[in-house]
C-alpha cells in the first residue's frame, strides 16, 4: 500500500466514523448515546489528525516504493 492509498483509506474511515457518531448521537436514546458518540468522535479525531499528517508529508523525499501506484 502506498501512502496515497493509505491517505484515501484513512479518509474513508474518518467519514464512516463520523457517520457512525452521528447515527449513535441522534438515532438512539437511553443507551448512553452521548458518551458513546463522544468516544467514537474521539477516535475519528485521532484518525483525522493522522490524515492531516499524511497530507503534509513531502512525497518528493520518500523512497520510490512508498510513492508507487500498483
Amino acid at each position: 500500500m502506498t501512502l496515497y492509498e493509505a491517505r484515501d483509506e484513512l479518509s474513508s474511515i474518518v467519514n464512516e466514523l463520523r457517520s457512525i457518531e452521528d447515527s449513535i448521537r441522534y438515532d438512539f436514546v437511553g443507551i448512553g448515546e452521548k458518551h458513546c458518540a463522544d468516544c467514537v468522535g474521539k477516535i475519528a479525531n485521532r484518525c483525522n489528525n493522522m490524515l492531516y499528517k499524511l497530507n503534509n508529508v513531502d512525497y518528493s523525499r520518500l523512497a520510490s516504493w512508498a510513492q508507487r501506484e500498483e
